[in-house]
């Protein structure tokens, strides 16, 4: 029966053994300390016992200093179990004593004798009494031997029978168990069912386990069919891929390798590469060792460090000589904790490096490209909008990407045409024109658009392309030529007007004068005569401001600083600012700025722009600002007022003749015409920005070189 120590009742039994010791062990100790505190217990009784019982008789005995009846006393005290020694002690001397005192493994206890003397209590003697543990100690070992003998008797037979017990049952079973394991070969044919030579019993654990067992070998059967089917179609499948794989064990040996990996490495399975060390057939070739290093490196270092390598780009050389560009994968194969072997997958990546370039190509061309583009899908979502759609239109890609695109668009001119661009869509055609927005900073844009779908193979609509170019400058450029065209024409016209206006005029204002000289006329009359002769000086102004457009310099150039040239104006008007509560701020240039030009034509325009500015006004005053600043080569004048601003319809109007929004005695409209010519025949430009509470006239002219070189410096 133990013979097998090795088996599993024969662990099991032992352990059985080993536990019920253990509780034996464990139960005879916490029974042998019960029994040492019981006695114990008991000896502190009989000390409590001898005060209530012994102690008043011995005290009768001592007083009397009778012998006998102590010695008999002491004598009934050490008759009891575990007492060894009782004596009485006077004056510190034992005087009486009765059995064999110990010193070690004892407990004592001593009593003080008293007796009544004159109303006093004193004491005549002590009473010691020693109890040995050497008995209680005996009966403990004796104890001990007991229980250990019927315990260890008693775990022996139940082992014994448990033994038997598992060995009938399970044991024999369990080997049966292993037996038909071993006999399993479902490659090549289906296992019979299991059966156990049992008697009549209800089913159990082993039924149940030789069921699962039956039904694991049929599984295991059908498992190992499919995997059989299942490897036919990976094979097949492996072949028909278009990337390259091939596996390796740990020496490089090779496991399997599909069609194409044959192709490119120049292999066949026919020649026998299936077991043979692939990677050294890879790296043999002296002209591709240099090549393949990099490659077979990687599937080794898979290999031994365990985990996947991967390399994105790396060249491979075909049987050919043909060089090609490859994405490698290797993956390890891991068995039993460890590496075995590896897989290695590898894809011609050429065409696709070919069409990722041109993709980045094409990519960075629509972000950087100068043009306005915006792509939206076939849902109408914005998708993209490069940097020149940002720059222009103000907006981030962020606030537009995922916009609907017809939300943004009915926000520009373009809303009344929406219709018309959505049948051109849905026509497949492109739809051309121009489109006027203002960006969230406030600045007109005008925009040359085209607006066409993109389609798919299957002529279905995938994206609609927006792209525009920013012709803004182009058509400010265009007005502006417009205007000069304009002014000059003006100016032609304007000369020969005021030359024969001129005369005319100059013949009337003498006839008013020499009317005017007459005795007979009345208060009245010369009153009439001199108002007609103002109106002929105001004519006659209106033929100066016209003979300007026509005569841009009518002067000498000259050299002069234009902040004197400021600070005269000032003062000039200084009473007409203090009555209008103006305030004047200078931000002039640390340096002062030299022009060459016609000074009075110059002095001319800073009037016209101060008048106009202090005119802008309101009678409760305002801040009237002059700067000054060098750019470049060029001098930068700004004329700011707090005035109520130009509205938006008259800033394209505010340069032309006769234009004005004064009242016709306050002006003529000729100021600012006359003043853009100036600046123009000076090879200047003037500009006004203008807003609800602030206006800004800009003049731009050219420096003279000294000057600007000496700014630059």
């Amino acid at each position: 029966m133990f013979q097998k120590k090795h088996s599993l009742a024969y662990r099991m039994t032992l352990r059985v053994i080993l536990f019920s010791s253990l509780i034996a062990i464990c139960f005879t100790i916490l029974q042998l300390y019960l029994d040492f505190r019981q006695d114990i217990r008991n000896i502190h009784s009989f000390f409590a016992s001898i005060r209530e019982t012994s102690l008043r008789p011995l005290e009768e005995s001592v007083w009397i200093l009778d012998d006998l009846q102590i010695s008999l006393q002491l004598e009934g005290l050490i008759k009891r179990e575990d007492i060894v020694y009782a004596a009485v002690a006077m004056n510190g001397e034992v005087t009486w004593a009765e059995g064999t005192p110990v010193r070690t493994n004892a407990i004592s206890q001593n009593y003080p004798l008293v007796r009544t003397i004159r109303g006093g209590q004193e004491e005549i003697g002590r009473l010691v009494v020693a109890a040995s543990l050497d008995g209680v100690y005996r009966r403990m070992l004796r104890r001990v031997v007991i229980l250990l003998v019927t315990n260890t008797f008693k775990t022996f037979l139940v082992s014994g029978f448990i033994l038997l017990l598992f060995r009938k049952n399970i044991t024999r079973h369990l080997e049966r168990f292993a037996e038909y394991v071993q006999q399993i070969d479902i490659q090549h044919q289906e296992p019979k069912p299991l059966t156990l030579e049992r008697g009549p019993t209800p089913v159990d654990e082993l039924d149940q386990m030789t069921t699962a067992l039956n039904a694991l070998c049929q599984s295991g059967y059908q498992v190992y069919r499919d995997l059989s089917t299942q490897e036919q179609r990976l094979r097949l499948f492996l072949n028909a891929t278009e990337s390259a794989i091939f596996g390796v064990d740990q020496k490089g040996n090779c496991t399997f390798i599909n069609q194409i990996a044959c192709e490119y490495l120049g292999v066949t399975e026919e020649q026998g590469v299936l077991g043979h060390n692939l990677l050294e057939r890879i790296g043999r070739d002296e002209a591709r060792r240099s090549m393949m290093d990099v490659f077979v490196e990687q599937v080794r270092s898979t290999i031994s460090q365990c985990r996947p390598r991967f390399v994105d780009e790396m060249p491979l050389i075909l049987p050919d000589d043909s060089v090609i560009s490859i994405s490698q994968r290797s993956y390890p194969v891991i068995e039993q904790g460890g590496c075995t072997g590896a897989i290695v997958f590898f894809t011609d990546i050429s065409r696709q490096q070919k069409l990722e370039q041109e993709k980045q190509l094409f990519s960075k061309i629509v972000r950087q490209a100068p043009s306005l583009i915006l792509i939206a899908d076939a849902q109408g979502t914005v998708e993209f909008v490069n940097r020149g759609f940002e720059q222009v239109m103000g907006t981030g890609a962020d606030a537009l990407v995922g916009m609907k695109v017809l939300d943004y668009l009915a926000n520009l001119d373009l809303a009344p045409r929406m219709d018309q661009v959505r049948e051109k869509i849905h026509r497949g055609e492109t739809w051309s024109g121009t489109i006027s927005q203002t960006n969230p900073s406030g600045r007109g844009i005008i925009l040359d658009a085209a607006i066409f779908p993109i389609h798919d193979g299957k002529g279905m609509l995938t994206n609609v392309v927006a792209m525009g170019k920013d012709i803004t400058r182009e058509q400010q450029l265009v007005d502006q030529l417009h205007h000069v065209q304009k002014m000059e024409a003006m100016g032609k016209l304007a000369a020969s007007i005021a030359h024969e206006f001129g005369n005319t005029l100059l013949g009337i204002r003498f006839a008013l004068r020499d009317l005017q000289q007459r005795p007979e006329l009345t208060a009245k009359d010369v009153d009439l005569l001199l108002l007609a002769e103002q109106e002929c000086d105001r004519m006659r102004k209106l033929i100066r401001d016209l003979q300007q457009f026509n005569r841009p310099s009518s002067g000498r150039k000259t050299e002069f600083d234009l902040h004197r040239i400021l600070e005269d104006i000032l003062a000039l008007h200084h009473n007409l600012l203090c009555k209008k509560r103006i305030r004047v701020v200078r931000a002039y240039a640390a340096h002062p700025v030299r022009l060459q030009a016609v000074e009075d034509q110059i002095r001319q325009v800073l009037i016209n722009l101060i008048i106009n500015a202090t005119d802008a006004m309101s009678a409760g005053g305002g801040i009237l600002t002059l700067s000054t600043q060098v750019c470049n080569d060029e001098l930068v004048l700004l004329v700011r007022d707090s005035g109520s601003g130009i509205a938006q319809e008259h800033l394209d109007k505010i340069f032309e003749p006769f234009f004005t929004t004064k009242s016709a005695v306050e002006g003529t409209g000729l100021g600012l015409p006359v003043s853009y010519g100036i600046i123009r025949a000076h090879g200047g430009r003037i500009e006004v920005d203008s807003e609800p509470g602030c206006t800004v006239f800009t003049v731009v002219l050219p420096l003279i070189q000294n000057d600007a070189m000496e700014y630059a410096a």
